[in-house]
């Protein structure tokens, strides 16, 4: 029993930012994020803490499981997303305080662009362009084919580049 618990903290102190940072990315607010991070963990060690699984194969379920919960999160609670940004003194002259605005206030525009993607292709681009996950891995999370992964991240991609032209946020 004692080698599970080991395995179990050592799991969660090696992924647990990296379960955080994908259900941010997917939920735009650390509360839900925490939340949900948490019912992950909780999940994966009530069905899978004895199942003996390597620890890539034990991240691989919990992003599985966070991806789940997300998602049912959103159907549960389909609400307008406030996006959150910290009130920032701009009447300064330092330039690098106003380029970490404008980069901010980028990132906040581009994460609200995965909202007008599918479910499947918002957790295949994040999962391969924030989380750095190969089209394997994203299939094993997504349970698809790795065609259909790829497929899915090449859609996304070409939908978020649609989305920046419209948006004017890259060049004809």
């Amino acid at each position: 029993m004692s080698e599970n618990l080991v395995s179990m903290s050592q799991i969660y102190e090696r992924s647990h930012k990296r379960i955080f940072d994908f259900l941010y990315k997917y939920t735009q607010n650390a509360d839900t994020a925490m939340d949900l991070m948490q019912d992950s963990f909780l999940s994966f060690h009530k069905h899978y803490a004895n199942a003996g699984l390597t620890e890539e194969k034990s991240v691989m379920v919990l992003y599985t499981i966070a991806r789940n919960l997300s998602i049912n999160f959103a159907k549960k609670f389909s609400t307008t997303r406030e996006i959150q940004s910290e009130e920032m003194e701009l009447h300064s002259h330092n330039p690098n305080l106003e380029k970490v605005a404008e980069l901010q206030d980028l990132e906040a525009r581009l994460y609200s662009f995965l909202d007008e993607l599918k479910e499947d292709e918002r957790s295949a681009i994040l999962l391969k362009n924030v989380e750095g996950f190969q089209l394997a891995q994203i299939s094993e999370i997504l349970n698809v084919s790795v065609s259909t992964a790829s497929r899915l991240v090449i859609r996304a991609t070409e939908k978020l580049q649609a989305i920046a032209l419209r948006e004017n946020l890259i060049p004809d």
